[in-house]
């Protein structure tokens, strides 16, 4: 053993020859595998941190003995193998994040280190020789890819530590199944992190932590995009220590959350058994009765010191056909006429195009006209003018840009002005002007998982841009209050972004964030309100907010006998 480099139980230490307060070096990055297969979200998070430009990988560690079946896997029940198996079938996505990966050529010819580290019962105790052979590679991250974790002086073997992923969130004990637990409780949320490990499971360090929606249907349609968004959590983790160092690992939060236990034992597998064709029969119960089926309409009401932005009370529904949808309502004044533009999607097409009405004084709709129809899906008709010109930004991710439109003859002739950013999948462009300066914020993901989950910013000093992306993006990894839902508005001296909680469901609630800093290097925003669907009038949903002077406007999910 070296308990010379012993540090007190549960303590982070950087070691090294130095300690640096800054590194602008390659990092040195070693990794832990159970062998050289493993599954694609973990070949991506190799390819990822070598394709990096400041990070190397320098050493590769891996068991001997990666037959051996760690706790997760010897307390599993045969009726749960059973369905994971059966789901994974089922559900398997043609980008499939659990897909077995031969490693061997992302690997080649890094130096490697073969262990076999001792099992006691929960986790891998390296030897010292081991550990010694570890130390003698001067690495500043030992990366853990394997399935069982470490424990010991294997833990402060490189300068920053030791970490490790814990799929399920940073309380998840490595004895429970990933996402299980939340699966089986019914929870709707589910979480990811990546941890800087320490002696002590409730004073680990928390890297990076991001939060999905589960699919109450499926472990694996629950697993799937998740394990592809944590394969980005190193690669961020390690650019933050590239450009800030050990200040980085001091300012992280510690993991005190106690961690859950919930193996899926048969009896609770045969619980979840019925409750998953309880809610089938239910579902397609449903699909046959008309009364029951749910559509997105546009609700509005007057302003009033009687109602805050979070207070749902007061707005009528804006009657839309039989035959299709309106969502994502904008408002904009001009020329003494109030104007609706929104997403509408025919039923039929399956594809969003931009509509918009006139609205008289007492807020009833006048005839729906067409204005922009594209190849591809269109919704939010983000509108804003400037030096009398008038820009709409639709939603435009089935072409993979943010294009933005100008009115040739408003409101009916759009044309496009310019693509703001291309190669991108990216929903919900909300722009923001400050002090000569265009924020966009946008809900971003790599194509692989849901839009839902995190935020970004971009910054230009012109509208056409070239646009830059902000250096903490995703500046929110939540699905609870990550993706755009409307403009940005001041109440007060605050500041407040809309945003969806898309936890429960797609547009489930409207989150009202201030926003405490915004700058080309820092974000901050904090919840203050929001506004649930009123179950009572059988609301489902609510997911964008807009208003002027004088109304204000949501979307509402709601059934077809609240249509009315």
């Amino acid at each position: 053993m070296i308990e010379s480099r012993k540090p007190p139980a549960g303590t982070v230490q950087i070691i090294g020859p130095a300690r640096r307060e800054t590194t602008r070096d390659m990092l040195r990055v070693g990794i832990v595998l159970d062998s050289y297969v493993s599954s694609a979200w973990v070949a991506k998070t190799i390819q990822d941190v070598q394709a990096s430009g400041f990070a190397q990988i320098v050493l590769v560690v891996v068991d001997l003995d990666h037959n051996r079946q760690g706790p997760r896997k010897a307390g599993q029940s045969f009726l749960f193998q059973l369905y994971e198996r059966w789901d994974y079938k089922r559900n398997k996505a043609t980008d499939d994040a659990l897909e077995s990966a031969d490693l061997s050529s992302l690997l080649n010819g890094i130096p490697e280190i073969k262990t076999a580290a001792q099992c006691d019962g929960q986790y891998k105790i390296a030897t010292a020789d081991e550990v010694a052979a570890v130390l003698d590679h001067n690495l500043d991250v030992l990366l853990d890819l394997g399935s069982l974790g470490f424990s010991g002086d294997i833990l402060r073997a490189a300068r920053y530590g030791l970490w490790s992923f814990s799929p399920g969130g940073a309380a998840n004990g490595c004895a429970i199944p990933p996402y299980w637990a939340q699966l089986f409780r019914q929870g709707a949320i589910c979480g990811s992190a990546l941890l800087v490990l320490t002696d002590s499971p409730l004073q680990r360090r928390i890297l990076y932590q991001s939060f999905a929606s589960v699919d109450q249907t499926s472990l694996y349609l629950t697993r799937n995009p998740t394990y592809w968004k944590t394969a980005a959590f190193a690669l961020r983790s390690l650019r933050e220590l590239h450009e800030r160092g050990g200040a980085f690992i001091e300012s992280l939060p510690e993991d005190t959350e106690s961690v859950a236990d919930a193996q899926p034992a048969n009896l609770s597998m045969v619980v979840f058994a019925a409750r998953y064709l309880n809610r089938w029969v239910r579902a397609r119960l449903a699909s046959l009765n008309p009364s029951s089926r749910t559509k997105w309409c546009i609700a509005i009401r007057r302003r009033s010191e009687t109602h805050a932005f979070d207070d749902g009370e007061g707005y009528q529904i804006v009657p839309s056909p039989s035959d299709r949808f309106y969502a994502d309502p904008f408002l904009i004044e001009k020329d003494g006429k109030l104007l609706l533009f929104f997403e509408d999607l025919p039923f039929a097409e399956g594809r969003g195009v931009i509509s918009y009405c006139e609205l008289q004084p007492d807020g009833s709709a006048g005839p729906v006209i067409e204005v922009l129809r594209r190849p591809y899906h269109l919704s939010y008709p983000y509108l804003f003018e400037e030096q009398g010109a008038i820009y709409m930004i639709p939603e435009t991710k089935g072409n993979r840009t943010v294009e933005l439109y100008r009115a040739t003859s408003f409101p009916t002739e759009w044309a496009l002005e310019a693509v703001l950013l291309d190669n991108i999948y990216a929903v919900d462009a909300t722009i923001y002007q400050q002090d000569g300066r265009y924020w966009m914020f946008a809900g971003t993901s790599d194509g692989l998982y849901s839009n839902c989950d995190e935020l970004s910013i971009f910054y230009a000093d012109a509208l056409r841009g070239p646009w830059k992306s902000h250096p903490r993006n995703p500046v929110v990894s939540d699905v609870r209050r990550a993706r755009p839902a409307g403009k940005l508005f001041h109440d007060g001296s605050r500041l407040i972004r809309p945003s969806q909680d898309c936890g429960k469901a797609y547009g489930f609630a409207l989150v009202f964030s201030e926003i405490l800093k915004l700058d080309e290097t820092n974000y901050a925003e904090r919840s203050i309100g929001r506004l649930q669907p009123d179950l009572s009038r059988g609301q489902l949903g609510n997911h964008t907010y807009n208003r002027t002077e004088s109304f204000e406007v949501i979307d509402i999910n709601v059934a077809a006998k609240f249509q009315s």
